[in-house]
This record gives structure tokens, sequence and C-alpha cells, in this order.
């Protein structure tokens, strides 16, 4: 017999990766919600049948349009409702007799309002219970299913397909932090804004995650967890194997009062529920940036399975703020061995540092940095490497051929173009080693740029099991490196 959490686990399959939808309330008139979600599902290229509903069109985005979905000559998997609240129970009345067995109510103006907000909440959960709808939101920004290239919000992101899903109470912010996620490289399995949470709670979608192969790391924005002993033991035993990341709103009185006009929520304390988290070993990120600072290292590199690093820098005074920073976050920095200093050594010049950090004082020897890493990581008295100032040179060299041009326009430019090329290859090599590396030692390397870049934190490469992450600072690097050393230690019994 099937069981209502397996029942809520194949409605959820079945939203995220649905054959065909309905839009409810679809529109051509732009800035309306109606035109900006259902665009998006066109314009990224959606495989599954598209049904827009509305009563005063005939057609849309070349599509025909429907007066009613019960008007819809075919099955419908999934609906979303995008007509104002107090038509949201007779459309999810319909739904029901049409056999639509999930919703996503974008609508707002329910519990996060007022008193006559929340008994339409109620209402439609009832309507829900009943007809066998299963309801997302309402007051959601929507979803993305990358894997079923469904970009269904009102931010037109469309982050690529990875292994982080993300789960936001918040739909403005988990926007924001699409955007960020595409442009930074971060690939996500799955996002949902789930609003209100009126029927689907936080914890639902842990127990879908829990079981989708696609997600390998989970990553939450919480203002208000409902039932808060059920999400903490769902929560322990999902940590165990995809680690979970936290960020929780409604901290101050001023934030809980905004949560409750927000998305209807009331905040609990958040001392104990942060308390709560330490001691399941899930990871408490301070801002929405880390987030994806730690989105980034958790879902591309190996966990280390100890604290000690070796660190790698085109300059010392990298070197000796990351040796700081290691200590003030509880990694060590070890001494390395004579045999590693003298293999080092052949590639640099005799008054390098001659340690831990390895400074490479800006040399141009081009293995000298793939060898020094190299010697690292396969050294047992490392778990993990950061390298600081290789990748980034890029922006540095496009920068020197641009005032080499301006200083003396008779350089040749085919010279400038192979300088330009050879600078490229290199990164490109160095950053497709480091992940060899990684595959062969199981041991994380971190870099940072030398400068910043335009092609994000994470550098994913085809056929490889881990990619590259390059961040902007020393601090972040070391941060989310003693993040998932703390994660494996208090972990690592449960691990594969």
């Amino acid at each position: 017999m099937e069981r209502p959490k397996d029942k809520l686990i194949a409605c959820l399959e079945t939203a995220f990766n649905p054959r065909s939808i309905a839009l409810v309330g679809a529109s051509n008139t732009f800035g309306k919600w109606g035109q900006l979600i259902t665009s998006n599902i066109i314009a990224a290229g959606y495989r599954g049948k598209v049904f827009p509903v509305n009563p005063g069109y005939k057609e849309m985005f070349g599509l025909p349009v429907f007066a009613r979905i019960a008007n819809i000559p075919e099955s419908v998997d999934l609906a979303f409702v995008i007509t104002p609240a107090n038509t949201v129970p007779g459309v999810l009345e319909e739904c029901g007799d049409k056999g639509v067995k999930a919703a996503v109510v974008i609508t707002s103006g329910f519990g996060e309002t007022d008193q006559a907000g929340r008994d339409l909440e109620r209402e439609i959960v009832k309507i829900g219970l009943e007809k066998g709808v299963y309801i997302i939101g309402p007051n959601t920004m929507g979803i993305i299913s990358p894997y079923a290239d469904l970009f269904a919000t009102g931010s037109h992101s469309r982050p690529r397909k990875g292994s982080v899903a993300f789960i936001s109470q918040s739909g403005n912010l988990g926007n924001q932090l699409t955007h960020w996620a595409e442009q930074q490289g971060i690939g996500l399995s799955l996002f949902v804004g789930s609003g209100n949470e009126a029927m689907i709670t936080c914890t639902d979608y842990l127990e879908y995650l829990e079981q989708d192969p696609k997600t390998r790391i989970i990553t939450l924005y919480l203002e208000n967890v409902s039932q808060g002993v059920r999400f903490l033991e769902t929560a322990t035993r999902v940590n165990r194997t995809k680690p979970i990341i936290v960020l929780k709103g409604g901290r101050t009185e001023a934030e809980r009062t905004a949560a409750a006009s927000h998305t209807g929520s009331m905040s609990g304390d958040d001392a104990i529920f942060r308390g709560a988290c330490r001691q399941a070993g899930i990871v408490n990120a301070g801002l929405p940036s880390e987030l994806l600072t730690l989105s980034a290292a958790f879902s591309s590199l190996p966990l280390p399975k100890g604290n000690r690093v070796g660190i790698v820098t085109l300059g010392g005074g990298w070197g000796v703020v990351t040796a700081d920073q290691c200590s003030d976050n509880g990694l060590t920095v070890p001494s390395i061995p004579d045999s590693i200093v003298e293999a080092i050594g052949l590639h640099l010049p005799p008054f390098w540092s001659r340690g831990n950090p390895v400074d490479l004082v800006g040399t141009r020897d081009p293995d000298a940095p793939i060898v020094a890493v190299e010697e690292l990581i396969k050294w047992d008295g490392v778990d993990a490497i950061i390298v600081l100032g290789i990748v980034g040179r890029n922006e540095v060299v496009h920068t020197l051929l641009h005032s080499v041009q301006e200083a003396d326009p008779d350089t040749s430019p085919e010279l400038l173009g192979q300088i330009k090329e050879m600078s490229r290859n290199y990164e490109d090599t160095f950053i497709s080693k480091m992940a060899e590396f990684m595959e062969t030692y199981e041991k994380p390397i971190i870099g940072v740029s030398l400068t910043r870049t335009e092609t994000g934190t994470v550098r994913p490469l085809p056929g490889r099991r881990y990619s590259g992450v390059y961040y902007q600072t020393p601090e972040t690097a070391v941060s989310v490196l003693a993040r998932m050393a703390a994660y494996h230690r208090d972990l690592a019994p449960n691990l594969k």
C-alpha cells in the first residue's frame, strides 16, 4: 500500500520532471507575472507540452490558449497558477477535476497578509487535500528544474545542470542566488521557492531530495521551520550522506517581523536552531553569499579527511596571510620534509621559501606550480591544498598586452595574439591538471584567483569527477575549507 510520504515523493517527482504543464493566467503583456513565467519556460526550451490558459486570448507565443484548464484535450502533470488570490480555490478545483497532481501557486495574498489571507490559505489546502492536488507555495517565485529544462521563475536566470538543490522560503533571495549561481558556474539540480509552505514543507522537500540521484548537496534559506523535531530528525539523517547548508533568517526582532510579513511565517529562536544544526553536523551559513561559496566547494571537490593544509602561492605575502587564516580557523600548516623541498627546488631559484607555504617567488617556470602542488598533494602529511595566484594571471596578461599595444602600436598583432593564447592554454591546462590530481589523490585543491575573473568560481571540466574552484580572496578559501574539514570530522563514520 502506498504511504502518504511515498505519494508525496511521487507527486514531487512528477512536478519536477513533468511531461506537460498548464499555465493558468498566462499572458503576453510585458511585465505581468503570467508573461514573465510563460516566456521564461518557452525561451528556455522546456521539452514537454505547454498549455497556456486564459479566457482573454486565443493564441500566445505561437501556442493555442485555452479558456479553462478543463478545455485542454490532453492530460496535465503540473499547473502553474498565476491568477488573483480569490480565484485560486476555483482553479485548484478544476485542477483536481482534470487530474493534475501538483500545482505551483505563484499568487500572493494568502497567509503573509492578514486573517482573511490566512483563511483563504486554509481553504486552498483543504481543496488540495480533497482533490489530490499537492500545492507548492502559495506566494512563491516558482521553480527551476534544470534536468527537465524547466525554468519557471519570474527572474530569467538559467543555472547549468549540477548537483546542488536549493530550497528557499524567500523567492526574491532565491532568485538572486540562482542568478549568482549562473554567474559563478555553480550547477543546480533543483530550485524551489517554497513560499508560504501551506501544504508542502521544507522537511518534505528534504525527504524528496534524499532519494533524488541528481542531488548531492542541499542548500536551504529558512525563516521558519514548522514541525521542528521532524525537520531536525530528517535533516540529521539526510545530512549524513548529502551535506546540508542552511542560512537562517529572522535572527533579530526586526528580521522576525519582516519574515512574518514576507512569507507569513513566525521565526523561532535563532540560537536554539543554529545550536541544533551544529549538533546534527549541518553547515550553518551566516550570509547569502556563503550559501554559494560553500555550495561551490561541497559540490565540486572531494572532502578533506583532516585539517592539514599545503599552501602554494605566487607571492610570499599571500602565503603568510593564508597561513594566519588557517591558524585562526582551526587548520594547520605543517612543515614539509626535505625530499619535497628538494623536488620543488629544482624548479625555483635558491632564495625561495623552502617551506610551507611554498612561495613560487613569481617564477616564470611553467612547470613549477604544477610540480609544487603534485609534490604536496601526494604527501600523506597534508589533507588539502590551497593554491594562490596561478589562475587569474590571464587577466593580468591581457592588461599588459593592451598597454604594450598602446605604448608601441607597431607591435606585431600576431605576437600579441600568440601570447594571449599561450596564457589561456596554460590556465586551462593548470585547471585540468588540478582536477586530475584530485581524482588521483582524493584531496581537495582550492584556488584563489590572482585577480577578479569573468569566468566564475566553479570551472566544470567535461569527463572529470571534480571541478576547479577559484575564489577571490584567501579568507574565503580558508573559511570554506575549514567548514568542509569540520563536516568530515563530525560525520566521517557515516560517509562513503
